[in-house]
C-alpha cells in the first residue's frame, strides 16, 4: 500500500525529546484522550438477554457443528458439553428436544450464568491485552487548525513529516489509515459466532483477530484527524516500552508553528538538522484569507 505523505504534531517539549532522542513516543491505549479510543465496551449489538435467546435457540447447532472437537472452555462447561456431542453422536435427533428445553424459558436447562460471565470476562480480557499494544498516530493533514491547536500547543509546537525508508524495512510502512464509523461496531454481528469460540475456539487468536477491529476504528467525531496509526505489540518476554528509534532520513520535513518563541525555534531547528541535515524546515504563517500556509526557510 502506498502512502499519502504523513504528519506528527508534537508541542514544544515532544519536539524536543523526539528529535533529542531520535525516538517517538509510541502511546499505551490507556493513555489515549478518546475514553472509548481502543478499548470495546460491547460485544453484541443487542442487549444481553437478546443475545442469550439467541444463543440458546442456535446452541444445539453449534454443538453438532463441532461434533467431533475437543471443547476448549473450561470445566464445568466442557464436561457437559462432552455429555452433549456424545448424545449427538448417538442420536442426532436429540437435539431438536434440547432445543425445545432451552428455549423454554420456564423449564431452561442452558447455563445463562455461565454465558453472561464468558461475555464480561471476554471484554475484560481484550482491554487487557490491548494494554500490551503501542500506538503511534499520525496525520494526513500538515495544515489542520485544530490539530495545531490541540496537539502542537496552540500552534507553538511543531509537525514532522516521516517518510519510511523501504530499503531499511521501515516499521512506518505499517502504517494503517484509520475507518471511522457513527458508533462502534460491536465485535460480533453473528452471536452463534460468540458462542462457538467461546466453547471451540483459539481464545488468543480471536483475541488477536479483534484487535486490529478496535485499532483502526473511531467514530465520526474524530473524523477530521485523518488519522493513520501504527500498532506495535510489546514481546512476549519483552520489558515494558514506550519509544522506538526512528532512522534519521525518515524525518524528511520540519513545520514550525505559528506562535513559535524564537529560542524554541532556534533550538528545535538545530536538534533537527543535527537528526538530519537535508530536512526540508517550513515556517507556518497566514495567508490573505486567514489560512494557514507554509513558507520554506
Amino acid at each position: 500500500m502506498t502512502l499519502p505523505p504523513l504528519y506528527k504534531y508534537l508541542d514544544v517539549s515532544g519536539a524536543k525529546l523526539t528529535l533529542g532522542n531520535r525516538t517517538f513516543k509510541h502511546a499505551k491505549p490507556s493513555g489515549f484522550n478518546d475514553t472509548e479510543d481502543l478499548t470495546i465496551q460491547s460485544i453484541f449489538a443487542e442487549d444481553t438477554e437478546e443475545v442469550l435467546k439467541k444463543i440458546a435457540g442456535g446452541f444445539p447447532d453449534v454443538i453438532l457443528r463441532h461434533l467431533n472437537e475437543e471443547p476448549t472452555c473450561s470445566s464445568p462447561m466442557k464436561g457437559k458439553i462432552k455429555v452433549l456431542q456424545q448424545s449427538y453422536r448417538a442420536n442426532p435427533g436429540a437435539a431438536n428436544f434440547v432445543r425445545a428445553k432451552l428455549m423454554n424459558t420456564d423449564k431452561r436447562i442452558y447455563d445463562v450464568e455461565y454465558y453472561r460471565k464468558q461475555t464480561q470476562a471476554h471484554i475484560a480480557e481484550i482491554n487487557e491485552f490491548m494494554q500490551g499494544y503501542r500506538v503511534l498516530c499520525v496525520t494526513t493533514h500538515k495544515d489542520s487548525e485544530r490539530m495545531w491547536t490541540e496537539y502542537a500547543e496552540n500552534h507553538k509546537g511543531i509537525s514532522l513529516r516521516i517518510q519510511p525508508n523501504l530499503a531499511k524495512d521501515s516499521k512506518f510502512q505499517l502504517f494503517r489509515p484509520v475507518t471511522y464509523r457513527e458508533k462502534r461496531a460491536p465485535l460480533y454481528e453473528d452471536t452463534l459466532e460468540f458462542s462457538a469460540g467461546a466453547l471451540f475456539g483459539d481464545h488468543e487468536a480471536r483475541i488477536k483477530e479483534i484487535i486490529e477491529r478496535i485499532i483502526y476504528t473511531k467514530t465520526l467525531d474524530w473524523q477530521h484527524e485523518g488519522e493513520y496509526r501504527l500498532a506495535v505489540p510489546i514481546g512476549e518476554n519483552e520489558k515494558p516500552w514506550n519509544t522506538l528509534p526512528y532512522h534519521p532520513e525518515e524525518i524528511t520535513e520540519l513545520y514550525l508553528g505559528l506562535e513559535m518563541e524564537k529560542s524554541d525555534i532556534h533550538d528545535i531547528v538545530g536538534k533537527a538538522r543535527t537528526v538530519n541535515r537535508d530536512i526540508a524546515i517550513f515556517r507556518a504563517k497566514r495567508d490573505g484569507g486567514g489560512k494557514l500556509v507554509f513558507d520554506q526557510l
